[in-house]
């Protein structure tokens, strides 16, 4: 696809009108000059609750946390071939293995990607598999719909899985994504991301009425065009999305807002926006009317916007928050005053909320694990994880928030880490508390089921060479081989070579590692195993400068 480029480097598809380029440039249209940073909030639940049906989990909540990369083994008569030869956007019928023990008969299958990442039937092709599409209440993990994606355009195959996470951290509806290795007829496809559809599951589990009109946006085009239905029921007319075309466009700038404010769910929308900018999503609705879902909720008659797409994400971490959007909803909402101020106390709150990057280092820790049978994927995660680091300062710089200050150190090189420890489960089902007896502290874990959790506490440092030590003990611990099994320290990203599993007492840990350049560092405490609970000694727990 050949690309443009903006005058702050932006990458940008030939489709994107020179207008929006324009407005991209403006950047009085959003932040006409500094302004008092209002105080972030703390952490909390999204802002907009999911359906009811989130309530238990379910078998796709099982297979998305699964470090499992199943074999997926596509077979498809010469008949349907040649049929989806003809036309490659509509279903044909195959039959589906899954790691050679589950078989789904009669699943439809079509090709899928626009300019970047579209590849014929020949080649590595990306596939939309329905697998109730022929065969009614036929599911994939409790799944109508999934997507294989070739990843054609993100060698790290971590981008979706990442950017997705962000986005439904900050309340933001996507599917989510995972990994498959794909076999085609027999021809071996290798490593696809395989990411939830938007179906009626998907709705179920975001919306307490699923009942709504959903559509594709359609690449490169804005709300004025006519739209692919996603649901059955939706209807050809597409009165709804018309309306908000014309409220958009309505004259007396008064009514325009209350028409608005009708048809369009304000809140929600500039949080996706806020969300798309922060992730540095070029190639989503706000900067180039591409890469996404829209859903009209019957009980409210409301447009929501979903994030699709979010492949080339994180490419540019000096993306401006502020500077403008190409998407006339976007474009027309920000004009008012009001509107640009809960912008951004939503980006503020999207931040806080869903740009943890002790939260983001794990996540990318345990994708980098998940593919190192496929091969190895450590370069990858220290750059996106890099980048990630970047993206933070400069959106925490674009929102006014002082910058980080370096751990302080005592004089005999010692510092003591606190209390400020972030709890997460990067796999399977684990319980962490922080628990005291005797006047003293501890954080503990203890597994479930089969998984990883941990304890995170990201510290800024200056280069040097350190230590990160403390006390430890387990009971029952049952661990696998591997060198980072079980119970010990270390750092995002660093592989430990002590564990301590079975029953033990007290022991000291401690996991040297070097810092070429002042930035953050996240310090982990973590159980890997099966089963067992591990104790780490609070107050024993330092950085040691060497």
């Amino acid at each position: 696809m050949k690309l443009l480029r903006t005058a702050r480097g932006w990458p940008v598809p030939a489709c994107f009108p020179l207008a929006a380029l324009a407005v991209v440039a403006l950047t009085g249209a959003l932040h006409a000059g500094p302004a008092p940073a209002p105080p972030l909030p703390e952490p909390t639940v999204p802002l907009f609750p999911r359906g009811a049906a989130q309530a238990l989990p379910d078998a796709s909540d099982t297979f998305f946390a699964s470090a499992h990369i199943p074999r997926i083994k596509i077979e498809i008569v010469q008949k349907e071939w040649d049929e989806l030869n003809r036309d490659p956007r509509k279903y044909a019928k195959a039959t589906i293995r899954e790691d050679d023990k589950i078989i789904y008969e009669a699943v439809g299958v079509h090709l899928k990607g626009a300019a970047g990442s579209y590849r014929g039937l020949n080649d590595r092709p990306a596939l939309t598999l329905n697998f109730d599409k022929f065969l009614d209440k036929q599911a994939f993990h409790g799944m109508d719909k999934v997507h294989l994606n070739n990843s054609v355009q993100d060698g790290t195959y971590m981008h979706e899985a990442i950017a997705r996470g962000i986005f439904l951290d900050a309340g933001v509806p996507t599917g989510r994504a995972s990994h498959a290795l794909v076999t085609l007829n027999g021809r071996d496809l290798g490593l696809y991301v395989l990411v939830e559809g938007f179906d009626r599951h998907f709705l179920r589990r975001h919306y307490a009425n699923p009942n709504g009109n959903l559509y594709d946006g359609g690449f490169c085009q804005d709300l004025d065009a006519q739209k692919k239905a996603l649901s059955d029921k939706t209807p050809t007319t597409q009165e709804d999305l018309k309306a908000v075309w014309q409220a958009v466009n309505w004259p007396d700038p008064i009514v325009r807002l209350e028409r608005l404010q009708k048809v369009v769910d304000v809140d929600r929308f500039l949080t996706f926006t806020a969300m798309e900018l922060m992730t540095c999503h070029w190639d989503g609705y706000n900067m180039n009317r591409n890469n996404y879902r829209l859903y009209v909720e019957s009980r409210t008659g409301q447009l929501h916007f979903m994030a699709s797409g979010v492949d080339q994400v994180f490419g540019d971490p000096n993306f401006n928050l502020f500077g403008g959007v190409g998407g006339t909803l976007g474009r027309v909402l920000l004009e008012y005053p009001q509107n640009r101020d809960r912008y951004r106390q939503l980006v503020g709150a999207g931040y806080t909320n869903a740009f943890r990057m002790s939260v983001l280092d794990a996540r990318v820790d345990f994708l980098a694990a998940k593919l190192r049978p496929i091969g190895d994927f450590n370069g990858h995660a220290a750059g996106l994880k890099q980048r990630l680091r970047q993206r933070a300062g400069v959106v925490a710089t674009q929102l006014g928030i002082p910058p980080p200050t370096a751990l302080a150190f005592a004089g005999d090189g010692t510092a003591k880490l606190g209390a400020a420890w972030e709890s997460t489960v990067d796999q399977g089902t684990a319980v962490l508390a922080k628990v005291g007896t005797e006047g003293l502290q501890f954080l503990h874990i203890k597994a479930a089921t089969p998984g990883a959790a941990s304890w995170r506490r990201t510290v800024h440092l200056p280069p040097g060479n350190y230590e990160f030590e403390g006390m430890l003990k387990t009971a029952n611990v049952a661990a696998g081989g591997e060198p980072f099994a079980a119970a010990g320290l270390r750092i995002s990203g660093g592989t430990r070579a002590q564990r301590l599993d079975g029953t033990a007492d007290w022991r000291k840990f401690s996991f040297p590692f070097t810092v070429a350049a002042l930035q953050d560092v996240t310090l982990v405490a973590e159980l890997r195993a099966n089963s067992g609970e591990v104790w780490f000694d609070l107050g024993s727990l330092m950085l040691r400068r060497k």
